[in-house]
């Protein structure tokens, strides 16, 4: 069972609606949905929520530090709360994978995303769960950078927002990995996406 997500992003204003902090708009989405709140935790780099899933506590993790050092906030808290691994779920961007689209894996092997590097070197681990969400490709190397540090169009937006209320709906069978069920929806929401886009 999930009993932390995080969601990557760089801290402050500046990032908040770039591609990059992707995984930390989701947990904003899901918050407004459920009338949650975050409060800040200065001694666990962090601001964080929690919701209830049939009696059970579900912490949402925001860092306060650069996505690259995202594993120093998910270390204080997985300690704080004594989670283990295995019971964390990562959300972020991913440039392989089309817009809009999820993928969800188990284990962490062979990433360029900085931020996940991060937490494998921290934990000392790679047994975490996490949900890519696809933001595209800009075609060239040389702009991915700038690309990551960008907002999204309107029209990107109103995608990323369908991406959203489809793992929300579908959250609890997440929280639970039940793993029928979660590959039940991705495919039907991935195939919707595709549709959405033509």
């Amino acid at each position: 069972m999930i009993k932390l997500i995080i969601g990557l992003s760089n801290y402050g204003t500046l990032y908040n609606n770039n591609r990059h902090n992707i995984g930390a708009k989701f947990l904003y989405t899901f918050a407004k949905y459920n009338n949650l709140t975050f409060k800040k935790d200065k001694k666990l780099f962090s601001y964080i929520s929690k919701f209830k899933i049939d009696n059970f506590n579900v912490y949402l993790l925001l860092p306060t530090t650069y996505i690259n050092m995202n594993g120093k906030s998910l270390f204080a808290v997985a300690n704080f709360y004594n989670i283990k691994t295995n019971e964390i779920l990562i959300i972020h961007d991913e440039l392989d994978l089309p817009l809009g689209k999820i993928k969800f894996k188990q284990m962490i092997n062979n990433v360029s995303h900085n931020g996940i590097k991060n937490i494998v070197l921290t934990f000392n681990s790679n047994d975490l769960y996490r949900i890519k969400i696809g933001i595209g490709h800009p075609g060239n190397k040389n702009k991915v950078i700038n690309f990551l540090l960008s907002n999204m169009s309107n029209k990107e937006l109103k995608i990323i927002k369908y991406t959203f209320y489809s793992m929300i709906k579908n959250i609890k069978h997440i929280i639970y990995l039940n793993s029928c069920n979660i590959s039940k929806f991705i495919f039907e929401h991935n195939k919707l996406i595709q549709l959405t886009k033509k």
